[in-house]
């Protein structure tokens, strides 16, 4: 049975380790996507500043400040749901924890292999809504240009 627990142990302190592997690219990739998106918030701000300084409000400005609060949304909701600090189980347990001397190394292992599998379901579950979060959000981004038509269109009609 020892050998069976130790391959057990192994392979899930490798498996929540490639997790915490998985955590660090998420959040990588949305550092990037919020890169992107700031850029695009900072082109539509330079163009709906210029265009409120010269008085000229028509159906591009209207546009193109809608497509400033779009992306400002977007890049604040890519903050609070995939760039903020979350819980993250650790790979190893704590010497208090593991230290039961009235228990003997298999009882301990097998109780530490399933405490690992609550770790691994939880740091899954972690990155599982992180991603969710942020192909939405790249999803959203995508669709922009279909929200500056929309404002431009209302602007043109209401006759700014």
């Amino acid at each position: 049975m020892s050998d069976l627990l130790d391959w057990v142990e192994q392979t899930a302190i490798e498996n929540l380790k490639s997790h915490h592997a998985c955590a660090d690219v998420i959040a990588k990739d949305a550092a990037t996507t919020l890169t992107v998106f700031l850029a695009a918030l900072g082109g539509g701000l330079a163009y709906a500043a210029k265009a409120l300084e010269l008085h000229s409000v028509n159906w591009l400005s209207v546009g193109a400040i809608v497509f400033t609060g779009w992306f400002l949304i977007l890049s604040l909701l890519l903050v609070r749901n995939c760039l903020m600090f979350r819980a993250m189980p650790s790979i190893y347990n704590e010497p208090r924890n593991l230290y039961q001397p009235a228990y003997s190394l298999d009882q301990l292992k097998e109780a530490e292999v399933e405490g690992m599998q609550r770790r691994i379901d939880m740091a899954a579950k972690s990155n599982a809504g992180v991603v969710v979060w942020l192909n939405r959000l790249r999803l959203a981004a995508a669709a922009s240009p279909i929200v500056f038509i929309a404002a431009a269109f209302v602007a043109s009609k209401v006759s700014v």
